[in-house]
């Protein structure tokens, strides 16, 4: 039976994809030995792709030889998806053919076992791929928060200096009946050149192409806007 409750935000969900119900049940069983795991089971290539689009699961068990689509297919559609393509998958198959593990490598498949299975083996496979997607999500986030404060950085230091002149000088022109006609224009000229510069740092930060960081001060970076909006070749 699938383990189909509500998931405590502790465990990770292991989606079984096989047509044999035993084998589905045998790897369910192997698999029980975590505690922190929590199965469902799809018996189809369609059956399991409405799965994963509905609830993402962890990682994917996905047996090869399926009637209808089978496993390459349903491995080629989760990869090729945006939202689903990190997920892992581990293709389980009773051929031993190295065509057929190449075959599943190429379309992104990233484990392969072949049964029989030993289930401590399965377990271990599965413990492994799940603790590198755990990783590569905590790269990722701390890849994003360093970009949110280079970003902010960046801001402060571009923004803050043609800020502060505007200012300055709307400051200056509150006091205009006391200030002679060339000193007014150039406070207004002044004004408008660095609202044009912010304008323009704006639209520069709208045209990043990548992210190449420069030294700020010691121990923190922003970003190069010059080289960061410069075309690849």
């Amino acid at each position: 039976m699938s383990q189909t409750d509500t998931v405590p935000s502790q465990q990770q969900k292991i989606l079984i994809v096989d047509d044999d119900p035993n084998i589905a049940l045998l790897v369910q069983m192997a698999l029980s030995k975590n505690r922190d795991y929590v199965t469902d089971i799809a018996s189809d290539g369609l059956q399991a792709l409405a799965k994963v689009a509905a609830s993402p699961p962890d990682l994917i068990l996905l047996d090869i030889m399926m009637p209808g689509m089978d496993g390459f297919e349903v491995c080629r559609r989760i990869k090729g998806d945006e939202k689903t393509r990190l997920i892992p998958v581990i293709m389980i198959t009773a051929k031993s053919e190295i065509a057929d593990k190449l075959k599943g490598i190429e379309i992104g498949a990233n484990d392969y076992i072949t049964k029989p299975f030993n289930p401590e083996e399965l377990l271990a496979r599965v413990q492994a791929h799940l603790r590198i997607k755990t990783l590569e999500g905590e790269v990722s986030k701390k890849k994003e928060l360093e970009a949110v404060l280079k970003m902010a950085v960046t801001l402060q230091h571009e923004i803050n200096n043609p800020l502060t002149g505007i200012i300055g000088n709307l400051e200056l022109l509150t006091d205009w009946s006391d200030m002679d006609d060339g000193e007014r224009s150039s406070a207004v000229r002044d004004a408008l050149a660095l609202s044009m510069r912010v304008k323009d740092i704006v639209i520069r930060m709208g045209n990043l192409t990548k992210l190449v960081s420069t030294q700020y001060v010691p121990g923190s970076e922003m970003i190069d806007l010059n080289r960061s909006t410069e075309k690849s070749d």
